[in-house]
């Protein structure tokens, strides 16, 4: 048996609405001091609930340093500090082959309403519609890789369980050797989309929250930051670094229950949790503490409390329970990587995190850790993380003195294309035709789908649903047809470049033009980054990990590397990648005029496995994934460094004309004589594109009409490459060709 090695915590960077830096957050929560009051950053006349955990005394420009320009955001700033501290606490100078994973949810969206608030109804003048685009999340891990110098980057934007979702994401990352060191973390500020929608919901608390109290009313929402460094055992060793404590387990999943309510009996969050204690080869007797979700909420602590239950058993008498969002606010998607790092420096001071606000527990089972900060020895903790769209992840973490287990190790897959369709102009179309649309004359305007996705969905189901989310479903539905079409456990990885950006705009302007009364409950959920893919997931019944990620016009590319890296910690799990773009007013009016292609909208699919599995489920893939590169910074050695095809006629590059700089070092490159395919003459261009040709590609090496492919995509500094090849049929016998 392969053993997995360990992983190490050697760094820990804090913000948050009790101070900024680790050792006044973790003084102040052991304190039981809470850092919730009245919100000063924006109006909240009218609202039910008028605190939260803001980060007062807050310079963005101090934060930034050098790096600061007039386009940057308090979401920048507040990661780069706790950015800066993670690696300062680990003594990382060097930061060659550093990978940064940064899950959050609002972005720049504090700045886009600034941009908003004083226009008049009717008025969107040009220069606030860029700002718009300006912010999205992943101009915020953008800024971190070019100022600390990292080469691999990936945004999470999950709702609430998006940066342990980053923290796993690093894991998977160490243990395939894609990169030597990984800053994970999470970043989230307060605006007034999420603070009123939260309002609109009936979820905020007028007064301090009380996770898992009998009197508990709702949250309280909270903004900040935080990043751990992870890295291996050997080179923690080998650096002399200090270990503040083991990253030992993990799991991800998806509900499949409901948009904004959890399954009330806890059957998913209890089989993550079992999950997490059986990668991290410890069982419910070696846990000492949670650190859980806790939001305070009636429905969530009861669903929690169940999940615990049904997990822990008997030793849920024992095991010490608490949330930190009584005393820092609901963060959103940082919550999980803040709760991880106070997880971490709570195991490696033997201390128990108090239950601030907690009076009256409802759950007699749970042993809550009432009263003060207890100082005892803690072998092992749980960290709970449980967000809209039935988002889940569970962390297990080890003090930093225990002794290593036998865990192992996942075997590397050998990941296939095993099915893909594409939603393009007009229809849905075949694979099998897309490569011979006509090309568009000259000037011609953007294509729209003729089809309304929503038309083809159930109405019950999809009602609330926006067009992105639609097409999303669309496509996946027809993906997963057959007997022999994967469910279940299937995960999903789906890009989004901007979310909804002119539904979000009428949401906000409403409010601003009448009041939080014309906040709607049930479209606010519809608004977040991760609505598509949350959606999808409960449409199609998904319950393995359902992630969203955000890479500008490189969409369909990074969500074909996250779901490769979700298929190397799970080869016995299928997974979905894609990317799906909608058609939006305001991203048009924006970005039409400056494209030398007309805007389209649509998406691709693939769906991800290890051959072996495909294989023995009786599918026949379509091709085989031979190599795939995701570098951030220089990439030019890597495009030449590919080998040659094997033959050059019966091979093709998939590549826009747009990417001039890759193309001209193709030229330099052995694939310098191939054809080269662009879709984009036939179908117009969106950023979710590079799902689209990936899908194609796929397709036509299955029709035997090429034997190779090769896609890359440049992307500010963010370069990728996608080898394909032909899967050898004789070596599935038994399975139709």
């Amino acid at each position: 048996m392969a053993v997995r090695p360990r992983i190490a915590v050697t760094g820990v960077g804090l913000v948050s609405a009790l101070g900024i830096g680790r050792r006044e957050v973790f003084r102040r929560v052991c304190a039981g001091e809470r850092g919730l009051r009245d919100v000063t950053l924006f109006d909240t006349a009218g609202l039910r609930s008028r605190i939260a955990g803001e980060v007062r005394d807050f310079d963005v420009r101090d934060a930034l340093g050098s790096s600061w320009s007039q386009d940057a955001s308090r979401c920048d700033g507040l990661a780069m500090r706790a950015a800066r501290e993670a690696l300062e606490c680990a003594d990382a100078r060097d930061h060659a082959n550093l990978g940064i994973v940064l899950g959050g949810t609002t972005g720049g969206m504090y700045e886009t309403e600034l941009g908003l608030r004083d226009l008049p109804t009717g008025s969107l003048p040009v220069e606030h519609v860029r700002r718009l685009l300006d912010f999205p999340l992943s101009v915020s891990v953008e800024r971190l890789a070019r100022t600390l110098g990292a080469e691999r980057v990936a945004t999470i934007a999950s709702a609430c369980a998006s940066s342990a979702f980053a923290l796993i994401l690093g894991a998977s990352w160490l243990l395939s050797g894609r990169a030597a060191r990984v800053l994970a973390g999470g970043v989230d500020g307060l605006c007034q989309l999420t603070f009123t929608g939260f309002n609109a919901l009936g979820a905020a608390d007028p007064a301090p929250c009380r996770p898992f109290d009998v009197t508990r009313a709702g949250l309280n929402l909270g903004e900040g930051s935080a990043f751990l460094v992870l890295e291996l055992e050997a080179e923690a060793k080998r650096r002399g670094a200090r270990v503040l404590g083991w990253l030992s387990g993990w799991a991800m999943g998806s509900e499949a229950h409901h948009v904004t309510h959890p399954d009330p009996a806890g059957h998913r969050a209890a089989e993550l949790i079992e999950e997490a204690l059986r990668c991290a080869g410890l069982a419910a007797r070696d846990i000492d503490y949670v650190n859980a979700h806790g939001t305070g909420t009636q429905q969530n602590d009861a669903m929690e409390a169940r999940a615990l239950e049904r997990a822990l058993g008997r030793e849920c008498e024992r095991i010490w329970v608490s949330s930190c969002k009584a005393q820092l606010g609901h963060t959103l998607g940082a919550a999980g990587a803040i709760e991880a790092a106070l997880t971490v420096l709570a195991l490696e001071a033997g201390v128990v995190l108090p239950a601030v606000g907690l009076e009256a527990p409802e759950a007699r089972s749970l042993r809550h850790a009432l009263g003060p900060a207890k100082q005892t020895k803690l072998r092992a903790a749980l960290s709970n993380s449980f967000g809209f769209g039935g988002s889940c992840a569970v962390l297990a973490f080890e003090s930093p003195d225990a002794a290593a287990r036998q865990c192992a190790a996942p075997g590397r897959p050998n990941p296939v294309i095993s099915a893909a369709v594409v939603v393009g102009p007009e229809r849905l179309v075949s694979v099998n035709a897309l490569a011979r649309e006509p090309a568009p004359e000259a000037g011609a305007p953007a294509k729209q789908l003729a089809l309304d996705p929503l038309s083809a969905l159930n109405p019950d189901r999809s009602r609330r649903f926006g067009r992105a989310s639609a097409l999303a479903c669309v496509g996946i539905e027809a993906l997963l047809q057959g007997d022999h079409a994967p469910r279940g456990s299937c995960g999903l990885v789906l890009s989004s470049a901007y979310g909804d950006v002119e539904r979000s705009v009428r949401f906000i302007r409403r409010v601003f033009a009448g009041g939080p009364r014309l906040a709607s409950p049930a479209e606010f959920p519809q608004l977040l980054a991760s609505s598509a893919s949350g959606n999808a997931s409960l449409y199609m019944g998904l319950r393995g990990p359902c992630l969203t990620v955000s890479e500008g016009d490189a969409g369909g590319e990074a969500a074909l590397s996250v779901a490769l890296s979700v298929l190397a910690l799970a080869r016995d799990r299928a997974c979905l990648a894609g990317g799906v773009e909608a058609f939006d007013s305001i991203v048009d009016e924006l970005l039409a005029p400056s494209s030398q292609l007309p805007r389209s909208e649509g998406g691709g699919f693939v769906l991800l496995e290890d051959e072996a599995s495909a294989l023995g489920a009786g599918r026949l893939p379509l091709a085989r994934i031979v190599e795939h590169v995701a570098r951030h910074g220089a990439w030019v050695a890597q495009l030449r460094a590919v080998s040659a095809p094997a033959r050059a006629e019966r091979a093709a590059v998939f590549c826009s004309s747009q990417e001039r700089a890759a193309l001209d070092e193709l030229a330099q490159s052995s694939w310098a004589d191939v054809t080269r395919v662009d879709l984009t003459r036939a179908l117009g261009y969106h950023e979710a594109f590079g799902a689209i040709a990936l899908a194609v590609a796929a397709a036509r090496i299955a029709q035997r009409e090429i034997d190779e492919a090769l896609l890359i995509r440049l992307c500010g500094d963010s370069f990728y490459l996608t080898r394909l090849a032909a899967v050898d049929s004789r070596a599935a016998p038994g399975v139709p060709a």
